[in-house]
């Protein structure tokens, strides 16, 4: 799968509700993330979520809350496409993150081929630690002014597959205002040492997607959370309504 292109458009799930997961499929979304740092989501809804991302024919991420075994285990057994692991500063804490998501040699992780991963039991044991060394998709994120400055270090560490920049945790850790000219220049140094050295770079975004996988050599983007869009969808709907009756009272 690594030479595969890695799905292009996902949306953060945060509410604990798979119907969440089957609307964004229905709307065209290419990947989710579930979002196990931020969300309430227990582990058996995070299970179920995965399952019905791929019988939806997306790729099911979760962002997981560190690296202990508990946290990478359960989602990865589950059947998660890919983990994204948050707070990686520099390529020892990248190297953390691999071995614990990724089988020997690379890493430690546990295995056992008797959950979703392995087909319930009916994986061959070769091909299982293949598909976890090979196919998992292991995305670390870095959301500071440090971890941008290493990130071309964080993203040759082998087992990683692509490095996230975490735009709000970056902006809080550095002191930065969202929309600091000093913000915008250091994630653009960032964008260039991943270009230059062909490491496969993703972020979030809103109205600048096209700009960001055109123009500045993002791979994949997550356009917003359901919450968010739910949000945003039911603030519409009622302020066209009070709009449309204030003017009829006039």
């Amino acid at each position: 799968m690594r030479g595969d292109p890695f799905p292009r458009l996902g949306a953060w799930v945060k509410l604990p509700a798979p119907e969440s997961v089957e609307l964004l499929a229905l709307a065209g979304f290419d990947f989710v993330v579930i979002d196990a740092e931020h969300g309430a989501i227990d582990t058996r809804t995070m299970s179920t979520m995965i399952g019905l991302a791929r019988g939806c024919g997306l790729a099911p991420f979760v962002r997981v809350a560190g690296t202990a075994p508990r946290d990478v285990q359960v989602p990865l057994d589950a059947g998660a496409a890919g983990l994204l692991v948050p707070q990686i500063e520099d390529a020892d804490r990248a190297r953390d993150a691999v071995r614990a998501s990724r089988f020997p040699p690379l890493g430690g992780r546990g295995a056992s081929t008797s959950g979703r991963a392995g087909r319930w039991g009916l994986e061959a044991l070769g091909d299982y630690l293949r598909t976890g060394n090979e196919d998992v998709r292991l995305v670390v994120q870095a959301e500071s002014a440090g971890a941008l400055k290493a990130i071309a270090e964080i993203g040759e560490v082998p087992g990683v597959d692509a490095v996230f920049i975490g735009p709000t945790d970056l902006a809080v850790s550095s002191g930065f205002g969202e929309n600091d000219s000093a913000l915008a220049d250091l994630i653009g140094a960032a964008e260039r040492r991943c270009a230059d050295h062909g490491i496969t770079l993703g972020t979030t975004a809103s109205g600048n997607a096209a700009e960001l996988l055109d123009s500045r050599g993002y791979s994949f983007l997550i356009l917003g959370a359901d919450t968010t869009m739910l949000r945003q969808a039911a603030h519409t709907l009622v302020s066209a309504v009070h709009t449309a009756t204030t003017g009829a009272d006039r």
